[in-house]
């Protein structure tokens, strides 16, 4: 990418998201574009003016178009100028592309099928902003060629060299035979919409970042990730998701990858199945709900310099300040950071394996505990550590002698009050419980066991109802000095 440093003086200028921070900013297209512009989210990116409309008409075999700013050759239409534009009808075999220098080009997809059997059916070669409307009611369908005649670009379903974005309340299918499903080298930015996304590769990739405000999305990768944003410059290389409802999936990737760092404000995220669930240098949760399954690690923060990861801190985070995280793997670490971990606020429940050296939580800096509800269950591993003596609220660390199995709840109870019931999803023997209800010298019974009636069960951790005691397991009082308290049963 070029002229990164024009970050500092677009910092200023408002944007529709509702914070202002660098990661907001849009930066600079690739050189390989020719096309320098630098673009920012607007709220006027989202208007649409139906003065001066240009029609686009495929029909099956051929197209035709109002307007001498598109070229039309056999089954290819080429956008040559800025403005609005609708495109409709069914191409067979074609290819809708844009080149329009460093114009703005909107268009509406008003019921469009386009296949193609030898590339992409939507390359945005050039433009400085693209912003796509999907009407409501009207579903749109994209399909590529499982092998491309070129060797370079465009690499994707739908790929664009340039800034794009997607609006509107109608449906977008998309099907990357080839390798990614929408891909962007520089960002993707989705208002709303419903986006349906399946791809060998990557489902959504915007290399300088992705930024999702709303929407129901759907993306599920073969072999790559299903949103990932790859570009290792600083303050690039980023999601970031304010809202919408998202499933993903990856067969043997990560179900988020973003290089240097990972935000979710709001939203209703699954993961319903990943090798890793989100991989990122800087992984932030801030709100919404976030549900992951994983064969490897649920929340991995790494600098992914170390292939396989390190047992060195190498400063990267997970920081969580609110919302609720469902993380549960089968084969690794439920939530693994190489470098520190801080939870302040919101709800975790973490699942690791019942077996093997893998963990509920693993962190080679320090993991402090200061708000917020923390619910841990891990296997029987010499790896497995107490929260830091740096945590500002009382947390146990609580070790069984036999596996506490899957159909069996844990209750924790401070003084008289059901803190915590839960029931681990694949078993567990050492766990790491917190919440405020926690006070230093409080006095503490451990039950397991017993029943829970009339409540909401969130991955295994059960509020809202009423617990009937089980076996007491355990009594006493918490430390009135430290906030580590490591327990035996």
């Amino acid at each position: 990418m070029n002229n990164k440093s024009i970050l500092s003086i677009l910092f200023a200028i408002s944007i529709l998201s509702a914070s202002c921070n660098p990661e907001e900013v849009i930066g600079s297209t690739d050189t390989d574009t020719d096309n320098s512009s630098t673009q920012v989210e607007v709220s006027s990116d989202y208007d649409w003016n139906d003065t001066n409309v240009k029609t686009i008409t495929f029909n099956g075999s051929s197209i035709s178009s109002s307007s001498t700013d598109v070229t039309i050759s056999e089954t290819q239409a080429t956008i040559t100028a800025g403005g609005y534009y609708i495109v409709t009808g069914t191409l067979t075999n074609g290819q809708l592309v844009i080149n329009a220098n460093s114009e703005e080009v909107k268009i509406q997809l008003n019921g469009v099928t386009i296949s193609n059997s030898s590339t992409t059916p939507f390359f945005i070669k050039k433009a400085g902003k693209v912003i796509v409307f999907l009407p409501s009611g009207t579903t749109n369908t994209f399909s590529d060629a499982s092998s491309y005649s070129n060797s370079d670009e465009p690499n994707g379903c739908i790929f664009s060299n340039s800034y794009l974005g997607f609006t509107g309340d109608g449906t977008l299918k998309v099907t990357g035979k080839y390798t990614d499903g929408i891909s962007s080298d520089d960002q993707i930015v989705i208002k709303s919409g419903t986006i349906n996304v399946t791809a060998v590769d990557d489902g959504i990739r915007g290399k300088d970042y992705l930024v999702i405000h709303g929407g129901n999305i759907t993306a599920t990768s073969t072999s790559g990730h299903a949103l990932k944003s790859d570009n290792t410059d600083t303050g690039y290389g980023y999601v970031k998701i304010d809202g919408g409802t998202l499933t993903l999936a990856s067969t043997s990737g990560k179900g988020i990858k973003a290089v240097n760092k990972y935000t979710q404000e709001n939203g209703d995220i699954t993961i319903t199945k990943s090798f890793e669930g989100i991989e990122s240098y800087s992984i932030n949760v801030n709100g919404g709900t976030l549900n992951i399954t994983s064969s490897n690690d649920g929340i991995n923060a790494t600098a992914g310099t170390v292939s396989g990861g390190t047992e060195s801190n190498d400063g990267s985070n997970f920081n969580m300040t609110g919302g609720t995280l469902i993380t549960s793997c089968t084969n690794g670490d439920a939530i693994d950071s190489n470098g520190n971990i801080t939870i302040s606020g919101g709800v975790i429940v973490a699942n690791g394996p019942s077996s093997g050296v893998e963990e509920a939580v693993d962190f080679n800096g320090s993991l402090n505990m200061n708000g917020g509800v923390f619910i841990g269950a891990g296997s029987n591993s010499n790896m497995t550590k107490a929260m830091s003596a740096s945590s500002t609220q009382p947390n146990m660390f609580i070790t069984s002698s036999s596996m506490i199995s899957s159909s069996t709840l844990i209750n924790i109870r401070i003084g008289t009050d059901d803190v915590i019931t839960f029931k681990p999803k694949y078993g567990g023997y050492k766990f790491l419980f917190s919440a405020p209800e926690m006070t230093k010298g409080a006095s503490y019974t451990i039950y397991t066991g017993g029943n829970y009636s009339n409540g909401t069960n969130t991955g295994g951790y059960y509020t809202g109802g009423t617990y009937t005691e089980g076996t007491s397991k355990k009594s006493g009082t918490l430390s009135s000095s430290s906030t580590v308290n490591k327990i035996s049963l």
